[in-house]
């Protein structure tokens, strides 16, 4: 089988480790590649990651048949907008940010929603460097049907055969997971450090005591993210938010009764993380 054309925009982590997961395929050739900053599309070059490398989005070669985009989620929207206008009648266009309404929202404005399909890969290590192998076994979202005809039947393909494990799920449905899964524990553990810092130094006195608990409860604070890639999440993430709220209500009612409750609540917790993060 003949590797389909890819054009890849975005030569960060992402766009390289995909360019080069496809280029050491069996049959394997170059993607295309393009980048806004012109330093990075001269790197990747020199490095053989991509070939071509496009000098703008307005020159896409008719030839190919799926245009990924690999830029940071606030920037989805508006290079969607761009690619649209000059995306080959039979491409299609993959988005892998990991929040996929807004993108499906800009697919939808420019009027390429048949065929347009949101991809969120989902690493199975953490690794930050780029690689051929950061795919290999990573499940993959796909805001799309991957039966036989629709086209999130090829991005899945395409994701097949770099090791990747495609599997279907509803874009609603998967940006509120995202919020829940991601974005709440940072501001859970964000707001769980405010709290400490109330009482400053005093704090720092019995920390080395709680160490490893620390550790792991605020964990989520230090990777951060920005307020602008929380924001294009906010529909999902600010229910999260109340969910939380709840139940923080409701372990604080428990403990202020002083009754079985809270027993009871902390006790569903731990059996769930069990099943969380097994």
């Amino acid at each position: 089988m003949t590797p389909e054309r890819t054009l890849i925009v975005g030569l960060g982590r992402d766009g390289i480790s995909l360019a080069l997961a496809l280029r050491a395929r069996p049959q394997g050739a170059p993607a295309a590649g393009y980048d806004p900053d012109p330093a990075a599309r001269d790197a990747a070059l020199r490095a053989g990651v991509v070939d071509p490398v496009l000098d703008s989005l307005e020159a896409i070669d008719p030839s190919v048949e799926i245009v990924a985009l690999a830029v940071p989620p606030v920037r989805a929207p508006e290079t969607i907008a761009r690619v649209a206008a000059a995306l080959p009648r039979e491409a299609i266009l993959t988005d892998l940010a990991p929040v996929m309404l807004p993108s499906v929202a800009a697919a939808s404005r420019a009027g390429i929603l048949s065929r347009f399909v949101p991809a969120h890969p989902v690493p199975a290590s953490d690794e930050d460097a780029p690689g051929a192998a950061r795919f290999r076994g990573a499940s993959v979202l796909l805001g799309s049907a991957t039966d036989p005809g629709p086209p999130g039947a090829r991005v899945a393909a395409m994701w097949t055969s770099i090791g990747a494990l495609p599997a279907s799920v509803a874009p609603t449905l998967h940006d509120a997971l995202f919020a829940l899964t991601h974005d709440l524990p940072i501001l859970s553990a964000a707001a769980l450090v405010r709290t400490l810092r109330r009482t400053g130094s005093l704090t720092r006195l019995l920390a080395p005591a709680s160490r490893a608990l620390l550790t792991d409860a605020t964990r989520p604070a230090s990777l951060g993210s920005s307020t602008e890639t929380l924001a294009i999440n906010a529909p999902k993430l600010l229910p999260a938010l109340e969910l939380l709220e709840r139940e923080v209500r409701r372990l604080r009612h428990a403990l202020a009764e002083n009754g079985p409750e809270l027993a009871s609540l902390l006790d569903e917790a731990r059996q769930f993380r069990e099943e969380l993060v097994r």
